[in-house]
């Protein structure tokens, strides 16, 4: 896919495929096209030239809530949610789009959210990243660790074939991040297909069975962690690659 925003050629002719059950790393400097990369593909922004194909399907015409309702969801790399809202109801609304596409008649749109059936998606997936004992709280009250989870939590409660998560792991705590290697690994053992950008290396490399490199928009690499890290365009590009020495997404999810 190529990507121009005016003067600026943001993306030029990148590629990439993940498959389901598989974690690819998407990595590379700071401003290389990470963000306007995952923007593309959840149709945020249109691209302008190449395929953007899921399920053997092209989806590049699709607005964003139809490839949502498709099976598509991501995170931000700046949290975004309702602050006034509690933890349970911005969940909930990750729901919402494919409760109204279900939905036949302006009647059934203004169900209330708070169903059974969503009240039991909502909470499986609030304990399932161990917020089930705030599901009450307003989000403006919970420290920055767990705002990151209500956001991936609102991001999986759908059940997702495709998970974009924009540096998940920024501001975490230890334990938070091993929380969150774990969520990756259990998601990606249940089948669902996630791209991760992420400037941790070390987590980069114990969880993606592939990575992508990109620097300038272009295209550099894609292979294992380990052949990333012994690159020459890659360590050119990306002088903290020499980092990334885990062992890699055949140890870490089986």
């Amino acid at each position: 896919m190529s990507k121009r925003f005016g003067g600026l050629q943001a993306l030029s002719e990148v590629s990439l495929s993940v498959s389901s059950g598989e974690v690819l790393g998407l990595i590379g400097p700071n401003g290389a096209g990470k963000s306007t990369l995952v923007s593309c593909i959840t149709g945020v922004l249109r691209i302008d030239g190449g395929t953007i194909r899921f399920k053997d399907c092209d989806i590049q015409r699709l607005m964003p809530h139809r490839r949502a309702r498709a099976g598509i969801a991501r995170t931000f790399q700046k949290v975004r949610l309702a602050d006034q809202l509690t933890v349970y109801e911005n969940v909930a609304a990750g729901l919402a789009s494919h409760w109204f596409a279900r939905a036949s008649g302006w009647t059934s749109v203004f169900r209330p959210l708070s169903s059974a059936s969503i009240a039991q998606a909502v909470n499986r997936t609030l304990e399932r990243v161990g917020l089930g004992d705030v599901a009450g709280r307003i989000v403006k009250s919970l420290p920055f660790g767990q705002r990151h989870f209500v956001e991936i939590a609102r991001a999986i409660v759908s059940e997702p074939n495709l998970l974009l998560l924009d540096e998940p792991a920024t501001g975490l705590t230890e334990r938070e991040r091993e929380r969150l290697a774990t969520l990756v690994k259990d998601l990606a053992e249940q089948g669902c297909a996630q791209i991760l950008i992420e400037h941790d290396l070390e987590l980069v490399g114990r969880l993606c069975n592939h990575v992508t490199v990109i620097n300038q928009g272009h295209h550099i690499f894609t292979g294992t962690p380990q052949a990333a890290q012994s690159d020459p365009e890659v360590v050119r590009a990306y002088l903290g690659m020499n980092q990334l020495i885990s062992g890699g997404a055949d140890d870490a999810c089986g």
